[in-house]
C-alpha cells in the first residue's frame, strides 16, 4: 500500500511538472528555478574539475622529483647509517632502490652574489633512479670531474645567482662548524668548500628557488657528517603499491623514525589546495541554494492553482500525506531536472576545455600552464547531484508544510 501511494504521488507530481499551467507565471518561475539550478550545478562541475586538473598537473610536477618514500628522524636531524637497516628494506621485493642522503641549508656565493640555498648530497645512482636527467635544461647531470666535485643547480637559484656554465667561477658555500666555533673570528665559525657548477635542472616546483645537488661525500665533509646521513630516501618497482610498502618500511625503520610518501612529503600544499576547493565547492553551493529558493515560489503558486484537484483527490479518499508528497516530488523533481541538465551542461564544457582549451591563462603563451587544465571525476558528479537533492528537498518542504497547515484549518 505504502509502495502504491509513493507510485501515484510521482505519478501526479511528474504530470504537474509537464502539463501546461493555467497561470503562465508558474511556468516562467519553474523555467528560472531548472535554468539557475542547471547553471549553478554546471558551475560546480566545471570548478571542482578545474581544481582536480591543477591538483594533478601540480602533484605530477612533485611527484617526479620527489622519492617514493623519504625517511627521516622523528626527533633530532641526522643518524648513523650503520646502525639503520638500509639492507633489510632494500631487500624488500617492492623495493627498486635504497639511498642515503645527507642535506642541510648552506650560504651559497657565486661571483659577487650569494644566497641562502639546500645543499642535497646524493651519488651516481641517485640521478638514475629519480631520472633527474630529463629534468636538465643546461649542462649535464654530472656531480664529479675527475677530483672536482659538481653541482647541479636549481633554475630559479642559478637564475638568482646569474650562474654561467661556461665560465669557471665556483660556487663557494659555507657551513656552521658543529663544534670548536670561535665567535672572536666569524669567519673560522664557517666550513668552506667550492663546487664547480655542470648544469641547471627545472621541475616547476619550489624546488627549483633551493636545491643544489653534489655528491654526498662532499656535503658530509662539508657539514662534519661522517658515517651519518639526514634522511634515506627508497624508490619502488612499481609506484602503485606505495600503500602496502609504506607500512612495511615503517615497521623496519621502528618508532624512531617517520616514513613519508610523496603526497605527505607535500602535505602543506595538498591540504592547501584541498582547503581552497572544499570553500569554493560551499560558496557556490549557497548560490546554488538561493537559485533553488524560486522552487518555494513557484510551489505555492501551483498549491493555490490546484487546490480544485486537491479537492477531487480528498474526495476520492486521497490522504493529507499523499498530497504532500505530490507536491515534495514535484519540487525535487523541478530540482532534479535542473541539476541533471548542470552536470551534462557541465561535462560539456569541461570536455571543450580538455580538447580545445578554449579558457587561456593571459594570452596562453607566457604562462607555466597556458590553459586551465580539467580532470573530471565521478565523485565529484555524485557530490553535486546529492547537493542538489539535498538542497531541492530542504527547499521541496516548505511548500509542503504550508499545504499541511492549510489541511489543519480545512482551507482547502
Amino acid at each position: 500500500m505504502k509502495n502504491a501511494t509513493h507510485k501515484t504521488a510521482i505519478f501526479v507530481a511528474l504530470r504537474y511538472l509537464f502539463s501546461k499551467k493555467q497561470h503562465n507565471i508558474i511556468n516562467v518561475i519553474s523555467a528560472v528555478s531548472v535554468l539557475g539550478i542547471m547553471v549553478s550545478s554546471a558551475a560546480l562541475v566545471v570548478v571542482l574539475s578545474v581544481f582536480n586538473g591543477m591538483q594533478e598537473m601540480i602533484g605530477g610536477w612533485f611527484n617526479a622529483f620527489n622519492p617514493d618514500f623519504e625517511i627521516t628522524l622523528v626527533e633530532g636531524k641526522s643518524f648513523p647509517t650503520d646502525s639503520f637497516p638500509m639492507a633489510e628494506i632494500e631487500a624488500l621485493p617492492e623495493v627498486n632502490a635504497v639511498q642515503e642522503v645527507v642535506s642541510d641549508l648552506v650560504l651559497t656565493t657565486y661571483q659577487e652574489r650569494q644566497e641562502l640555498l639546500r645543499l642535497k648530497g646524493v651519488d651516481n645512482s641517485y640521478i638514475a633512479q629519480n631520472k633527474l636527467n630529463k629534468m636538465l635544461i643546461d649542462g649535464s647531470f654530472d656531480l664529479q670531474r675527475g677530483e672536482q666535485p659538481c653541482a647541479v643547480i636549481g633554475s630559479v637559484a642559478a637564475g638568482k645567482l646569474l650562474l654561467q656554465l661556461n665560465q669557471y667561477d665556483l660556487l663557494k658555500l659555507y657551513y656552521p662548524k658543529r663544534t670548536k666555533k670561535n665567535f672572536a673570528n666569524p669567519t673560522d665559525a664557517f666550513r668552506t668548500q667550492v663546487l664547480f657548477p655542470t648544469g641547471v635542472f627545472n621541475t616547476n616546483t619550489a624546488y627549483d628557488q633551493e636545491i643544489v645537488f653534489c655528491p654526498v661525500e662532499f656535503a658530509r665533509d662539508l657539514m662534519d657528517y661522517h658515517g651519518e646521513a639526514t634522511s634515506v630516501e627508497v624508490q619502488l618497482k612499481d609506484p602503485g603499491t606505495f600503500s602496502k610498502v609504506q607500512e612495511e618500511v615503517s615497521k623496519i625503520a621502528g618508532p624512531k623514525f617517520k616514513v613519508q610518501n610523496k603526497y605527505q612529503q607535500e602535505a602543506s600544499l595538498f591540504r592547501t589546495m584541498q582547503s581552497e576547493k572544499m570553500v569554493i565547492y560551499v560558496i557556490l553551493s549557497f548560490i546554488l541554494l538561493v537559485a533553488a529558493f524560486n522552487i518555494i515560489g513557484s510551489l505555492g503558486m501551483l498549491v493555490l492553482e490546484k487546490q480544485r484537484d486537491t479537492a477531487v483527490l480528498r474526495s476520492m479518499g486521497a490522504s493529507q500525506g499523499l498530497i504532500q508528497r505530490i507536491f515534495l516530488y514535484e519540487g525535487m523533481a523541478t530540482s532534479l531536472l535542473g541539476g541533471l541538465g548542470g552536470l551534462l551542461l557541465g561535462s560539456i564544457v569541461c570536455i571543450l576545455q580538455q580538447t580545445l582549451h578554449i579558457v587561456k591563462l593571459g594570452d596562453g603563451t607566457n604562462y607555466l600552464i597556458p590553459y586551465y587544465p580539467v580532470q573530471m571525476r565521478l565523485v565529484d558528479f555524485l557530490i553535486v547531484l546529492a547537493t542538489v537533492l539535498a538542497i531541492s528537498l530542504l527547499t521541496s518542504i516548505i511548500p509542503a508544510r504550508k499545504l499541511r497547515k492549510s489541511f489543519q484549518n480545512n482551507t482547502l
